[in-house]
């Protein structure tokens, strides 16, 4: 793991019990749909309606908490925590890689560019959920921290017993194709 997967997911850990349960809750709304409806859906219809309802389980949660709060810039939904880390909620796959058209700002979150609102300082991370395959359930629970196109690391979330743990699911990179930040490099 990497000092700054440790010190992000350090970051994160007191959110994660409450990201999981977000993701389950906005799933299972999703999942009271009428199938008549859903069998017409394709997998962006289905991931829009998720992350709808997670968004606004998002807002109920930390609309008006101290410490956190809850940016829209354009279409880009986002919780500051903190003023330490920045959340975009996204269907993801099992790298913690999201997809759908980037737009400017979508672009420069992941990119780590600053944005109206977003102290520098504050980390940009994605939460996501992996469906399982027939699209019944959720396979897992992603913390992802995106630079650029690449995913520089992902983490699984897992609860048990109430009690929040995270596992390093980073995929392994072939030798050469490591990420070069050429802004720190001397």
């Amino acid at each position: 793991m990497s000092e700054d997967q440790d010190r992000c997911m350090g970051l994160a850990a007191p959110l994660l019990p409450e990201f999981y349960d977000i993701w389950h809750h906005a799933f299972g709304e999703y999942q009271k749909y009428p199938t008549e409806f859903t069998a017409e859906h394709d997998n962006t219809t289905m991931a829009n309606c998720i992350r709808s309802h997670a968004w606004t389980e998002v807002v109920r949660r930390f609309d008006g908490r101290k410490g956190f709060n809850l940016l829209r810039l354009g279409r880009l939904n986002l919780l500051l925590c903190r003023d330490e880390t920045v959340w975009r909620f996204k269907l993801v796959d099992g790298s913690g890689r999201h997809s759908n058209y980037q737009t400017e700002q979508q672009k420069n979150f992941d990119d780590q560019l600053p944005l109206p609102g977003l102290p520098s300082e504050a980390v940009r991370l994605t939460s996501g959920y992996q469906p399982d395959e027939a699209g019944h359930s959720i396979a897992r629970v992603i913390v992802a921290r995106p630079i650029g196109r690449q995913i520089e690391w992902a983490s699984q979330v897992n609860i048990v017993d109430d009690v929040a743990s995270w596992v390093d699911i980073t995929p392994p990179r072939l030798p050469g194709t490591e990420r070069v930040d050429f802004k720190r490099r001397k």
